[in-house]
């Protein structure tokens, strides 16, 4: 069982995940940000043919971040990290999947749980932004640890569904992450007022 969770955390890590430490607000191409009201299609994914042996479906995430000295008389730093999906270095071959809609909505699934980690990231540099001031290695360290920790997630979330085959599980997923971002609303990317601290 351990080796089939460390097999599947490296596919992650290869196939469908990507970290970076730069991140600017306006957009490049093929850039898409996470949104509430703005979901993943078929159009999104510019590869449709995927090469020989790779999944029949794979999505690029990005989680980034960018800081400055004078950050942490900000009323909030939400907008210093983002929650990205790169669709020219995604694919979905349409020879192989069956139910696309259904494959790209489980893909939705795991861009969702990256939201939620990019809202965890956000809360932590918020409560933390005045270590920044001693240095931007506080940064690396929740950065390390946001993505083990969203790694080890997504693992559990395809184990538990069946790489989103088991409608009934996905559902309680959806649920759990609908109740987690509810939860990190303030840390939203588009939230620009002053958070307060919770006593």
């Amino acid at each position: 069982m351990k080796t089939k969770i460390n097999k599947l955390f490296l596919a992650f890590i290869i196939s469908f995940t990507c970290f970076n430490l730069s991140f600017s607000q306006k957009l490049q191409e093929g850039q898409l940000r996470w949104s509430a009201g703005k979901k993943l299609t078929i159009n999104d994914y510019k590869i449709k043919i995927g090469k020989e042996n790779n999944t029949v479906i794979s999505s690029q995430f990005l989680i980034s971040y960018s800081a400055q000295g004078f950050d942490f008389i900000k009323r909030n730093l939400n907008q210093r990290i983002g929650n990205l999906f790169i669709s020219n270095a995604s694919w979905i071959d349409t020879t192989k999947v069956k139910e696309i809609d259904k494959q790209i909505d489980f893909q939705q699934v795991q861009f969702d749980l990256a939201e939620i980690q990019a809202r965890k990231f956000r809360q932590r540099i918020f409560l933390n932004k005045w270590n920044i001031t001693k240095g931007f290695s506080i940064l690396d360290k929740i950065s390390n640890e946001i993505m083990a920790e969203f790694a080890e997630i997504r693992v559990k979330l395809i184990e538990e569904t069946q790489s989103g085959t088991n409608e009934q599980e996905v559902l309680k997923w959806k649920q759990k992450i609908k109740t987690q971002l509810e939860e990190l609303y303030d840390f939203r990317f588009d939230n620009k007022k002053k958070i307060k601290r919770k006593k």
